[in-house]
Order: C-alpha cells, then structure tokens, then sequence
C-alpha cells in the first residue's frame, strides 16, 4: 500500500487531483456549469508539466540507469501530454493563450534559458510568486476566459483570493522543504524565518476571509472551516514533518473542500 501512495504521489496525479478541485471549485463560485475540456486539461496538464520539472534532470543525468518507478512515471507523463494537448486544442484560442502563458510560467520555473536566465525556483524570493501566479491561470482565470465571462470586479477579487490562497499554501510547503532546499536557494522561510513566513500565511488567509465579506457580505461558513483547516496546518509545520505532511495531506485540502461543497448542495 506504501509503495501505491508513494507512486500516486510522486507521479503527480495527487497535485493533478488538486488543481481539478480548485478547478471545480471556481465552476461552483462562478455559477456555472462544467466545462470537462478546462477540468481535463488542468487535471492531465498538471501531471505533465509536474513531471517534466520534477524529474527532467534526473533523467538527463542517469538515463542509463532508471527504474521501473521512473519508467512508469516517464510513460504516465507522456499519455497524460498527449491527453492534455488533446483537451488544448479543443480550448477557444483565448483561453488557449491563458494556457500557453501558464505554460510559459511553468517552464520559467522549472529550467535556465539559454545558459544565461536561471530557473525561477532559483531566483531570490519568487519561487512561491511563479507557482500561485501559474496555478491562479490555470484553475482560475482559464476557467473564466474559456466559459467567456466579463472580468468584473468580483471575478477580479475572486482571482485575487485564489492567488493568495495558494500563497499561504506554499508557505507550508516552503516550511517543510527547509530539510531539503540548499540555503543558496534564499527560500520564504531561510529569508524571513519560519515564523514570519507563518505570520505571512496568517495574513493571507486573512486577506482571503476578508474578500468573502466583500464579496457576498459574509463570511461562508465552509471557506471559513477549511481555512482554519490551512491555518492548523501552517501552525504545525516545521521542517522535520514527514513528505507526507504537504504533499499528501495539505495537496488533500481543496480535494476535501470540494467535496464538501458537492456534500452540502444535497442538503
């Protein structure tokens, strides 16, 4: 069972699960109806760009040698490419182009241009910047241009409350990553220490209660539950939590939170 989850995690069909619950999320805050073309591309979109930074330069440097494990994950990699290509060209071309820009976003991220231009992650301080910026793209603002709807203020606020919802997300990643990351990579927490970056995530989720009162002049009792959720988990992460701590359970949450917006429509 251990050597599954394992897989399913590090195959990234755990994030891809992700990012199609906040993709389904944002259907359900928009009012509208399911778009399977959006959902399909950000489910099988996420596995291949997942994959492609996350084990490139290990397959560039040990092809000779790569396991079943890696097998398996370069062939998932390749049908869910396809997959996604597939659902891409079935996008009107604007949210096309939103696609291709998060794409682009990613691939800032995740490699050097040319020998000159670092990788994002490398870059002081904007790591976590490129990955809520990508993921608002993808699970927010191309299901806003791919259904056609006006950008208004409250659709604008929207994207804003997702933006800095995967922000606070991140801090809990970049907590829990300390053991790993060299302190050459000047991460959120090896800059401003662990407790500012908490303090930071508190203020976001702040920020993320404060546009539901602005928004629908209350605040929802089910964002305010799962933000406390967010809120426990950022309290309790240090850098000796487990990779299971943020890649498992804190990638769960917008899953859990779907699930119970999908539960309490039946009531």
């Amino acid at each position: 069972m251990k050597k599954i989850v394992d897989f399913y995690i590090a195959s990234s069909i755990h994030v891809a699960f992700s990012a199609y619950a906040f993709i389904l999320l944002t259907f359900t805050s928009l009012n509208s109806s399911y778009d399977c073309d959006v959902a399909y591309f950000g489910f099988f979109g996420t596995i291949a760009a997942y994959n492609v930074i996350k084990y490139f330069s290990v397959y560039k440097l040990k092809k000779h040698q790569i396991s079943k494990k890696f097998k398996l994950i370069f062939l998932l990699s390749l049908i869910a490419l396809a997959t996604a290509l597939y659902y891409y060209f079935q996008l009107e071309i604007d949210a096309q182009f939103v696609a291709l820009l998060a794409l682009f976003i990613t691939l800032l991220y995740g490699f050097s241009f040319f020998g000159w231009l670092n990788s994002g992650r490398n870059w002081i301080g904007f790591k976590v910047f490129l990955v809520a910026l990508s993921w608002t793209l993808v699970t927010f603002l191309l299901p806003v241009v791919a259904l056609e709807m006006t950008i208004t203020e409250i659709v604008v606020l929207q994207a804003v409350q997702r933006f800095v919802l995967i922000y606070a997300l991140m801090c809990i990643f970049e907590i829990i990553d300390l053991q790993f990351d060299t302190i050459a990579l000047q991460t959120l927490p090896q800059r401003i220490g662990i407790a500012n970056t908490k303090k930071l995530g508190y203020f976001l989720l702040m920020v993320f209660i404060g546009i539901d009162v602005v928004i629908q002049n209350e605040i929802l009792l089910l964002n305010l539950f799962f933000i406390l959720v967010i809120a426990g988990f950022l309290y309790f992460s240090n850098e000796k939590r487990s990779k299971y701590y943020s890649s498992f359970w804190v990638e769960s949450i917008p899953i859990f939170w779907w699930l119970a917006q999908k539960l309490l429509t039946y009531f």
